[in-house]
């Protein structure tokens, strides 16, 4: 592993700037991931092949202006003749497929697909559309209310935290705060219990109900405009689009952002309907619905074989649980990545807990030897540098790399600062993919401990993951040359 002096470091900003996690710490006085050092001095003139990275998540926006060049076709599917040509078992995955959605009459997503398709027929044919705009508002009822609610909820947050007097209230503040009315009363609860186990919880509360005022937004938006395909994603495809652009987004070329690897190509793989805004403190009381984990575990682990069977070298997860997600169908899938030799990085979660706390002696469940778990780091070399929302643990996660104000790609070639695991995880599966691109010899198990092995380390993540710091892509490629050598 490898230390990085503190002695030497350009002027910390109070604020990162775009493609903050490629930078150097030392050139740049941001705790990146030295990526841009890495293709300046190690990678120059190098040759390197294609790796396919998989995304599993929400789906991704194919036709995005800096992620389109690198989006991953089967080349043997003939697009669009309904057939399945190269016989994998998918007709027309073109781009990947959508385990999510059923694309079946009675799936509320495919309905409404449908319906606009209706009305937009017969509004050009001249017909009266009436009956076929109040079959659509009705199916489009629960996100309207979704979206009512989450915007209420951001007012009622930000009147609250106004009459309280302070930016950051305490959880004795939301204790002795008079609610006025039943959203004010509801979100007072929330507050309580989510800084009795977070001290963070109020921004990233906040951040939150941004974020889903935001995907209900854009799902309206999606499902009126009806501007997707059902294939790679659907309505939900901001989470994953702002994954992929961190992996793979077109580099140098003088719009947007700049991906980590720079021969990957993204297959989208729908595994989730978008974000889980249960996935946080003081929303662990949602009531389970009957089969639904069962639902998932099948869903997943179809996802997991599916990358795994079509040539996907590395799979990127930023959704579930480290415990659930190594259990099940969905560890047999992952059992059987391994034997495939597909290295799997998965983003730790935003509860900020001790994963460790979970993974006790009665219920300990070891890591596969191909499967990455990643906490999220911010740019300063202090105290901030583990996230107060992320997730850690000095034997359960191995890992920290930048996920905090992260800009990167949004649907309709748009752009987006988000912070999260989520944003952490494709930094090492863009890692992970130019190590493959450029020694392809190298197995799952090698780039795992290579990657591992090769951080900046920190005294400040010493007691927060396995390797006490984050990625750092010249150390890493540095070691993979030497592992080369030596083979």
């Amino acid at each position: 592993m490898f230390f990085q002096a503190a002695g030497a470091l350009a002027q910390q900003p109070e604020s990162p700037s775009v493609n903050w996690q490629l930078m150097d710490l030392k050139a740049d006085g941001v705790f990146g991931i030295s990526m841009e050092k890495a293709y300046a001095e190690i990678l120059k003139g190098k040759k390197a092949k294609t790796v396919i990275v998989a995304v599993l998540d929400g789906g991704v926006d194919v036709r995005h202006e800096d992620l389109k060049q690198v989006i991953w076709t089967n080349a043997g599917e003939i697009p669009g003749n309904g057939k399945d040509d190269d016989h994998n078992g998918f007709a027309d995955d073109l781009h990947g497929w959508n385990f999510y959605s059923p694309m079946t009459k009675g799936d509320p997503e495919f309905d409404i697909a449908e319906l606009t398709k209706s009305i937009r027929a017969s509004q050009a044919e001249g017909k009266d559309v009436s009956q076929l705009r109040k079959a659509l508002d009705e199916k489009l009822l629960p996100l309207k209310q979704k979206l009512e609610t989450a915007t209420a909820e951001k007012k009622a947050l930000e009147n609250m935290t106004g009459r309280i007097g302070r930016p950051v209230p305490t959880q004795s503040d939301f204790r002795n705060f008079i609610p006025r009315n039943e959203t004010e009363l509801s979100l007072q609860k929330n507050m309580v219990y989510g800084l009795k186990v977070y001290p963070d919880y109020v921004n990233y509360k906040r951040h939150l109900i941004d974020r889903s005022v935001t995907q209900y937004q854009m799902e309206m938006d999606f499902y009126l405009d009806q501007d997707y395909d059902l294939k790679t994603g659907g309505p939900t495809t901001y989470h994953g689009t702002h994954i992929a652009g961190i992996i793979a987004a077109v580099r140098n070329n003088k719009i947007g952002m700049n991906g980590v690897a720079d021969k990957a190509r993204l297959m989208v793989v729908r595994t989730i309907g978008g974000i889980d805004l249960t996935d946080s403190p003081g929303e662990f009381t949602r009531p389970k619905i009957a089969g639904e984990e069962e639902e998932a575990d099948l869903r997943v682990a179809s996802a997991i074989r599916y990358a795994v069977n079509n040539g996907a070298r590395v799979i990127n997860i930023s959704f579930g649980q480290r415990k659930s997600m190594l259990a099940g169908k969905r560890l047999e899938a992952i059992n059987y990545a391994l034997s495939k030799d597909v290295l799997i990085v998965h983003a730790s979660g935003n509860q900020g807990q001790d994963e460790d706390l979970l993974n006790n002696a009665d219920n300990a469940v070891p890591s596969p030897a191909n499967w990455i778990e990643v906490g999220a780091s911010g740019f300063k070399n202090d105290g901030s540098l583990a996230a107060a929302f992320s997730n850690y643990g000095k034997t359960t996660v191995d890992v920290f790399a930048p996920g905090v104000a992260i800009y990167s790609t949004a649907p309709r070639s748009a752009y987006a600062v988000d912070s999260g695991t989520s944003m952490a995880a494709p930094v090492v599966s863009g890692l992970a993919a130019v190590l493959r691109e450029y020694y392809p010899d190298l197995s799952a198990e090698q780039v795992k401990n290579i990657i591992i092995a090769s951080v900046t380390k920190s005294e400040f993540l010493k007691d927060k993951c396995l390797s006490g710091g984050v990625v750092n892509a010249c150390q890493a490629l540095k070691l993979a040359a030497g592992t080369m050598k030596r083979n």
